[in-house]
């Protein structure tokens, strides 16, 4: 074999490895993209009930509620009692 086929067969040796590794990745990511798809579904759909609820329990304090837990990611509130 001459120099020019081993690089030949080097370089596609590394080509076919490198698009494994981005099929992988390719493929890990569709997952993620699944799993917040369904995350931010089941979200949206909590806080149509939580407005639904929120009418007949007394206007926008249970939905006001609901989103301040949710844009403090479950910190405790600071001017809570105790």
């Amino acid at each position: 074999m001459n120099i020019v086929t081993e690089v030949l067969v080097v370089a596609a040796t590394v080509l076919l490895l490198a698009a494994a590794a981005l099929l992988w990745e390719i493929t890990e990511a569709r997952k993620e993209v699944r799993r917040v798809r369904w995350l931010l579904t089941r979200a949206s759909m909590a806080m149509g009930e939580a407005r639904r609820a929120s009418v007949t329990v007394g206007g926008s304090q249970l939905v006001d509620h609901l989103l301040g837990l949710v844009a403090r990611d479950g910190e405790p509130d600071a001017d809570a009692a105790g």
